[in-house]
């Protein structure tokens, strides 16, 4: 107990040495958690073509309805990211990639759809009829803002963690779109028409559990530290204060709050 009580008191030392760590934005933690859930509840569209006067005589419009969910999972290091046609509007029935490009400021993060390199054939389903058309360009813009939530199980049931941020969309600025042809059975291009997907409904979820954040508050701070501390050689199974997770609070576990002291504070 004795040997215990010196080593304990000499990682507390440490504390003065390691200081507050910089908290990370809720950009950079959502980042770093590499994924989203993602799914749109609902959207208005618009279908309009071209016979002279531009792309502005009505074929069809209404609203979408809710959207199969998805995880989005980001590239290392970015918040980029790559998804299909399908996913993002479920009745176009291609799985062409789509990739956006995030541009962060402050909480709220824009991603850009790229467009797509060569025009896809394709079936749309409108109102239950399908419709043969060719997409030769694709736009997109998905702003969202992030907010910081208590640590809870992921709402969409995607992703198998808790998460920490939610991403609240820009209904303004969120729109999805593209142009191309309403072609025959075999793609042969018939009549110019633009399609869009607007007021975008959404939810979203990312971030995850701050490591040395006993009390998942989003904050390692000074009672994650009492946690391990008062916890400190326990042993046993699904102990909070166990963060390295080898059945026993210990050293390693006091050294990651530590280490991380300050963090998302």
């Amino acid at each position: 107990m004795m040997m215990q009580m010196v080593r304990l008191f000499g990682l507390l030392g440490i504390v003065a040495l390691a200081g507050a760590s910089h908290a990370q934005s809720l950009a950079d933690r959502l980042r770093d958690a590499g994924s989203v859930s993602f799914k749109i509840n609902n959207a208005d569209y618009a279908v309009n073509i071209n016979l002279g006067q531009g792309c502005v005589q009505s074929f069809a419009s209404g609203t979408t309805g809710a959207q199969t969910g998805f995880v989005i999972n980001f590239e290392p290091g970015t918040l980029n990211f790559t998804t299909t046609l399908n996913q993002i509007v479920n009745t176009i029935a291609s799985n062409e990639p789509v990739r956006f490009v995030a541009t962060v400021s402050g909480n709220r993060v824009t991603w850009t759809a790229e467009n797509i390199p060569q025009p896809v054939c394709t079936i749309i389903t409108i109102e239950g009829t399908g419709y043969p058309f060719r997409i030769d360009s694709i736009y997109g813009t998905i702003a969202v803002d992030l907010e910081e939530i208590q640590c809870t199980s992921d709402p969409l049931g995607l992703l198998n963690r808790v998460v920490t941020i939610q991403l609240n969309n820009v209904t303004a600025t969120s729109e999805v779109g593209f142009s191309g042809f309403v072609t025959d059975s075999v793609c042969t291009p018939l009549i110019p028409a633009c399609a869009r997907a607007f007021n975008l409904q959404l939810a979203s979820y990312g971030g995850a559990r701050l490591q040395g954040d006993v009390d998942c508050n989003g904050c390692v701070d000074d009672a994650d530290l009492l946690a391990v501390l008062f916890a400190f050689g326990n042993t046993g199974t699904n102990l909070p204060e166990d963060l390295t997770g080898d059945g026993t609070v210990d050293d390693a576990d006091l050294l990651t709050v530590l280490f991380a002291f300050g963090s998302g504070c």
